[in-house]
């Protein structure tokens, strides 16, 4: 009777990085298309007191919201956790650093090969953007409009908020097309049109969230 091959240990280490992989692509888009929604709630903003707030108590008393932040709390932990694992493997992996590192063509740009440090910068930001609007004071005058106004008003907080979106439109122009091709979804064919539609939409999204404080800074009244 045939005794089954148990499976190399290289065997087992490519499957564990592809899903370690794959994880990382699928959590990245759950929060590239919570970005989205975040980025068209925060548009309201330009309406005024009245609908923003209006928009923030209907979130804030729906009853699946904390479902929704678990998910994406965790699905951020599951992001960084795997991240740092495969940037840890790529590293290990490469013994002898390089003095100078020569992008091979097409394939390394500076957006991919910043993610992790990115990833760390909005990290942090992330941290300080929950604890100063959703925790912060909403009692004052307009509510959680006036805070974030006030907030922007600030030209040291104004500034960070836009450099902080910098990353972030690197983080997306190159994550969101790579998402796809990690797993798998995308026809050879299409990649060269996902890559481009990825750094645009990126940038886009970037823009529009850099829109926010500087409209705030130099247009909106309290």
């Amino acid at each position: 009777m045939a005794v089954a091959e148990r499976p190399s240990r290289r065997t087992t280490m490519t499957a564990a990085s592809i899903l370690k992989k794959a994880l990382m692509a699928l959590t990245g888009l759950v929060w590239f298309g919570y970005l989205v929604v975040h980025l068209l709630g925060n548009s309201l903003l330009w309406l005024g007191p009245e609908q923003f707030n209006g928009y923030a108590k209907f979130l804030g008393g729906n009853p699946l919201i904390i479902a929704a932040e678990i998910i994406l709390v965790v699905t951020l932990l599951f992001h960084v956790c795997t991240a740092w694992r495969v940037t840890n493997e790529n590293n290990a992996a490469r013994p002898q650093r390089y003095v100078v590192k020569v992008p091979s063509s097409g394939s390394s740009t500076f957006a991919s090969r910043t993610m992790w440090y990115g990833g760390v910068i909005l990290f942090i930001f992330i941290v300080l953007h929950v604890w100063t609007f959703k925790y912060g004071d909403h009692s004052g005058a307009h509510g959680l409009w006036g805070l974030v106004i006030r907030s922007f008003k600030n030209p040291w907080i104004a500034l960070m908020y836009i450099v902080a979106m910098v990353p972030l439109g690197f983080h997306l122009s190159h994550g969101f097309s790579s998402a796809f091709q990690t797993l798998g979804v995308l026809p050879p064919h299409w990649r060269p049109a996902m890559r481009t539609g990825g750094q645009l939409l990126g940038w886009v999204m970037a823009g529009g969230f850099m829109l926010f404080p500087l409209w705030a800074l130099c247009f909106a009244e309290v």
